[in-house]
């Protein structure tokens, strides 16, 4: 691939891995992809911290920058260890823990600001955090506390178990999961099941042992352990040993950051844009294993196909595994698999193993073929485009399969399972095999129902059908049913309504739009309102589309002669301008101050910021009133006031 095509896949990975938690690849291919780029063109293009602040989030500038650690390989660059112990001599090590960095910014009371990593410079403000920190005197600093919020493999598989009990989609590893759970919307029932170890004072350049010290007097969080050892030679040692103990424990661990210990060391070895020369990340060896693939079995979910690659059994991390998912048929594509190919399977912190590399055959037989069939129903598959592409991969085959049928009883046991979910309506004992046997998918009973919300049609004695279901078990599964019709906000019914891409933070935009169902249903049955939908943060032209199209709302007024979602009660308006009422602005173009620092002025004083200029937008912010930008010009046509900064005051 050309330079300019290395470089973007580079940012891609970064981009799915930080923004999106949906890593496209392995660490040790990321690295690999990183370590080709380096050695071919240089460090500089890459003197970056990946990772940006969601935009769904209030954006909070750091007050010093927050950023990454130059890294070397325990295993396979030993001289080039031990010459960076020998420069930060003498040291002490910590665990580099596989989570989400959080810092906490202390307010007057202790109590904290928690605020993302995002690019260094500015993160994201988090709207929920870990119940016990959410009190004041937890940090009584003075200073902001960097951290690492993370998921225990203890933790993850206990959850992943009721996960599958439930019928829910397993998350994929405790990195992922945590910062699923950290960066949702609404507070996860799972947060209070998270750690946050804190590590460091990055405005403070003094000894490290005296940082700890103050971290454990006056802090409420938990502080990361440390060790060291008494020369460069037994260091080495040490760092292995450190790291072997706390994948015993079940700590999710990437490596070690080793430190220099003493006072001044911020100023006396200085930094880059990317990290600071004062410490590094000591990055290990994967738990691998090689062996013999076997076959690709297509899932069908309710979005989705997922192919499984099916191997010879191998040990991982002290457990055996025979399964890996492939993500999607770009991914099946990228690999070139064959039945009988050699494959390199990884586990390290991928708590669910991933098919990293193919070692092929000497003579390999036909590669797996792309399915064109849904294996539930039969009927014949439809595609649709990645929206982050993976690279060397032809334009035609960055896809993913679906099976189209809405018939399809896997795929509506899917969609029963996901309605009933604890994210969702939480509706207990209505598990994706008990949703199978109502579509008829376990071939045990005819179907029973056609669409996901006929549940709430179903009797006790429907469910007393079923194969496995008594008196008693079916009388609580239609409590449960019955009873998550009771309690739904508008939120939840959005998402209920079942259709991908629609999920609760569309229903939660949604809600605080329109308040009630009857209002909401009136701007979607009107074409005329697209417009409307779009100013809304978060819907564009395409989930407009959807909202205001056949299938989403056949399926909203279907749920809704089952369940009326509860009216939506904002908090009072702020009457922030000359006007006397909220205004809503778009930031475009090149200003004196950075879009986050004006929107957040703007959204203090009770405004509104949006991305796309339409009727409903009373200002566009831009360089000069005069600006002949694409946005300023459409602006004016629709008759939306165009105003440079000067005139900002004056409008506020």
């Amino acid at each position: 691939m050309t330079r300019e095509e290395h470089l973007a896949a580079i940012k891609a990975a970064d981009a799915a891995y930080y923004n999106a938690d949906a890593p496209l690849m392995a660490d040790s291919e990321y690295d690999k992809l990183r370590a080709d780029y380096i050695a071919k063109y240089g460090a500089a293009d890459l003197d970056y911290v990946p990772g940006e602040a969601a935009a769904a989030f209030s954006k909070f500038r750091h007050t010093v920058p927050v950023i990454s650690l130059a890294k070397v390989k325990y295993d396979e660059e030993r001289g080039k260890l031990e010459t960076e112990l020998r420069r930060l001599w003498p040291v002490l090590h910590e665990p580099k823990l596989d989570g989400l960095t959080v810092v906490a910014y202390p307010k007057s009371d202790g109590s904290c600001t928690f605020v993302t990593r995002g690019d260094g410079k500015t993160g994201e403000v988090l709207p929920f955090f870990i119940r016990g920190y959410e009190r004041s005197g937890v940090n009584r600093t003075g200073e902001a506390v960097r951290g690492e919020v993370f998921m225990d493999v203890a933790t993850f598989s206990a959850i992943n178990a009721e996960r599958e009990a439930a019928g829910e989609e397993l998350f994929r590893n405790p990195r992922n999961a945590a910062a699923g759970i950290l960066r949702n919307k609404e507070r996860s029932a799972y947060l209070d099941r998270l750690r946050y170890m804190v590590y460091d004072l990055p405005a403070l350049d003094i000894a490290e042992p005296d940082k700890l010290a103050m971290l454990r007097e006056k802090t409420a969080f938990e502080v990361a352990p440390v060790g060291g050892a008494d020369s460069v030679e037994e260091e080495m040692e040490a760092i292995g040993k450190f790291y072997e103990e706390h994948l015993q424990v079940g700590v999710p661990i990437d490596g070690v950051v080793v430190k220099n210990a003493e006072a001044g060391s911020l100023a006396r070895f200085g930094g880059t844009n990317h990290h600071n020369s004062n410490a590094v990340a000591v990055k290990f060896r994967p738990d691998q294993a090689k062996t013999a693939l076997r076959e690709i079995v297509w899932q069908v979910g309710r979005d989705s196909l997922t192919p499984v690659a099916v191997f010879d059994e191998v040990e991982l991390d002290g457990t055996t595994v025979s399964k890996a998912s492939l993500h999607n048929w770009a991914n099946v594509r990228r690999l070139a698999l064959h039945p009988g190919d050699a494959v390199l399977v990884e586990k390290a912190n991928e708590i669910i193993p991933q098919v990293i590399q193919n070692f092929g055959q000497e003579t390999p037989p036909a590669p797996f073929a792309r399915p064109t069939a849904c294996p539930a129903c039969g009927a014949a598959l439809a595609s649709r485009r990645l929206e982050t592409a993976i690279p060397d991969i032809p334009e035609d085959e960055q896809i993913e399969l679906f099976c189209p049928n809405d018939a399809c009883a896997e795929k509506l046991a899917q969609a029963v399972a996901y309605l009933g979910s604890r994210r969702l309506l939480a509706i207990d004992g209505l598990s994706v095999m008990t949703a199978r046997k109502l579509t008829g998918a376990t071939g045990e009973t005819s179907a029973r129902i056609a669409a996901p919300w006929d549940i709430f049609r179903l009797t006790v004695e429907d469910f007393k059908a079923l194969p496995g279901f008594a008196e008693k078990s079916a009388a609580a599964l239609y409590e449960a049913v019955q009873g998550a019709r009771q309690s739904c906000d508008l939120a939840h019914f959005v998402a209920a309504c079942c259709v991908p891409g629609v999920g609760l933070t569309v229903g939660g935009a949604l809600m605080r739009r329109y308040h009630t169902v009857d209002a909401l249903f009136a701007a979607l049955s009107d074409e005329t309102r697209k417009d409307e939908l779009t100013a809304i943060d978060g819907i564009g032209e395409t989930l407009a589309a959807i909202l205001q199209g056949r299938k989403f709302m056949t399926a909203f007024s279907a749920l809704r002669e089952h369940i009326t979602p509860t009216a939506y009660e904002p908090p009072a308006e702020s009457a922030g301008s000359p006007q006397g009422r909220s205004l809503t602005f778009v930031i475009t173009g090149k200003l004196s101050r950075p879009r986050d620092e004006i929107k957040a002025e703007l959204e203090a004083r009770g405004h509104k910021v949006t991305g796309s200029v339409s009727k409903n937008t009373d200002y566009l912010l831009c360089e000069s009133k005069d600006s002949q930008s694409s946005k300023a010009k459409k602006a004016r046509e629709l008759g939306t006031q165009v105003i440079g900064e000067a005139e900002l005051a004056d409008v506020l």
